[in-house]
């Protein structure tokens, strides 16, 4: 009998979990959101989002670029 359905996954896939605080009248978009009876694959729409979110991806040991940016918050708080 031929198996059917997804293929068995080589590598284990890495478990990561979130918790948030959503607060109403500040994020009421993504309490409607989280709340939608019709969201089934909410953990892809959540890859989705953060892919689109414009969050960086790069290796942990490549150093940040300083963009000056906290130089000039330091110069407007002083």
């Amino acid at each position: 009998m031929k198996r059917t359905g997804r293929p068995a996954q080589v590598i284990p896939p890495i478990e990561v979990h979130v918790h948030l605080r959503l607060r109403p009248g500040e994020d009421d978009d993504l309490i409607a959101f989280f709340r939608n009876p019709e969201m089934r694959c909410m953990a892809r729409a959540v890859k989705a989002a953060l892919r689109m979110g414009g969050m960086p991806s790069f290796p942990a040991e490549t150093p940040m670029v300083d963009d000056g940016a906290g130089d000039a918050l330091a110069d407007l708080l002083l």
